[in-house]
């Protein structure tokens, strides 16, 4: 189900991505480019949506605490552990490379033993340190799992009617905060607020979900749904282009997720839908968590081979050639992160979730009558 909203995933990773690439065409990137730091705050809001389809009824129908938790750091931690432990050698090797004079910069100040614990813990997003650290894109799978705890425990408290204004505020007001005390003209705030960021967007993505209930484009034709698909890229794009002139341009980009959401959320889909079912575009979405959890570290590995290795300048403007470079960076990311889904992502997921099911089994034979189970009684 939403398989199409997987394969967007997948191309905002794909943004992001770029967004650190150290290989630039011209003095400065394009605006696309400069500001895709933004597709983090689509994940965040796709997760709202993801988290209320697939969690809403079950928690309000008794979901235990310790089950949901166990299922989402089953779904998280496994991957964040494995990239934070490829870091360990990276940053050993580099600061080892830095106290013998080969070059570069001290790594100590930023990756060091208590942001290692930080990371560890999954605190790191949380204003626990000073800067980012480590895997650096991970702030984000910090601040998320705390949002998904956030979520259950709105459930069962305040949001037990699951009313469709009551995401709706609390995003506004998340948002509010961010740009009334945080910071008025922009969204880039990662380890020191990360958490307000990703729950502002988060329930965004509850209300889309709850908005659904309201009414749905399932049953247009197939025409106007390819117009408000291309509607809702077109106005993505746009506004995350423009969300350099302030707050309203960046609340209209967050708008406009929310929206692409919705109208790729429906069932039959216009023809730009019919592009996402392409086997390579879902495949990259099914990927995405691992291509942003993995590119940072490739990315740097690359970057210092040209500096140090090569003696090329990584971050020169290089034109067309840069073009080349993102490709090839762009397709190793890909290939290489096919399989850490394959060997670590998916098997400690479906890991977690079998052992959780076989617990309920034996909890449920345990607690039945003898003849329930099929078994004689004395």
């Amino acid at each position: 189900m939403f398989t199409r909203l997987e394969s967007l995933r997948g191309l905002a990773a794909i943004m992001v991505v770029l967004y650190h690439s150290p290989f630039r065409f011209g003095e400065t990137s394009a605006p696309i480019i400069t500001n895709s730091y933004l597709f983090v705050d689509f994940f965040f809001v796709l997760s709202g949506f993801v988290m209320a389809y697939a969690y809403g009824d079950k928690i309000r129908g008794g979901m235990g605490f310790g089950e949901y938790v166990t299922l989402r750091l089953g779904r998280l931690y496994p991957l964040h552990l494995f990239t934070l432990m490829l870091w360990v050698p990276y940053i050993l090797i580099k600061q080892y490379l830095y106290e013998t004079g080969f070059g570069g910069t001290s790594q100590l100040d930023e990756n060091n033993p208590t942001t290692f614990i930080t990371n560890l813990f999954l605190i790191h997003g949380l204003g626990v340190n000073d800067s980012l650290s480590w895997n650096q894109p991970s702030w984000s799978i910090s601040t998320e799992f705390f949002a998904y705890i956030a979520f259950f425990l709105t459930a069962v408290t305040i949001d037990r009617g699951r009313r469709l204004w009551l995401p709706l505020t609390l995003s506004a007001g998340f948002y509010g905060f961010i740009f009334l005390v945080i910071r008025p003209d922009e969204l880039q705030i990662t380890y020191d607020f990360g958490l307000i960021r990703c729950l502002a967007a988060f329930y965004l993505g509850v209300f889309v979900y709850r908005l659904r209930r309201v009414g749905t484009p399932d049953t247009l034709s197939l025409a106007t749904l390819t117009a408000l698909e291309l509607a809702a890229f077109a106005t993505m794009i746009g506004t995350v282009v423009a969300s350099d002139d302030g707050y309203l341009m960046i609340v209209a980009a967050m708008a406009s997720f929310a929206f692409t959401v919705f109208v790729f959320a429906a069932k039959g889909g216009g023809l730009v839908s019919r592009l996402l079912d392409l086997d390579l575009i879902r495949k990259i979405g099914i990927w995405s968590f691992s291509i942003y959890m993995m590119h940072r570290l490739l990315q740097f590995g690359v970057s210092n081979v040209f500096e140090f290795v090569l003696g090329i300048n990584p971050k020169a403007p290089t034109g067309w050639t840069s073009v080349a470079l993102n490709s090839a960076m762009l397709i190793l990311i890909i290939y290489l992160s096919r399989y850490s889904y394959e060997w670590v992502e998916k098997p400690s997921r479906d890991w977690v979730k079998n052992r959780l099911r076989r617990q309920e089994l034996t909890v449920l034979d345990r607690t039945q009558p003898a003849s329930a189970t099929g078994k004689l009684q004395d």
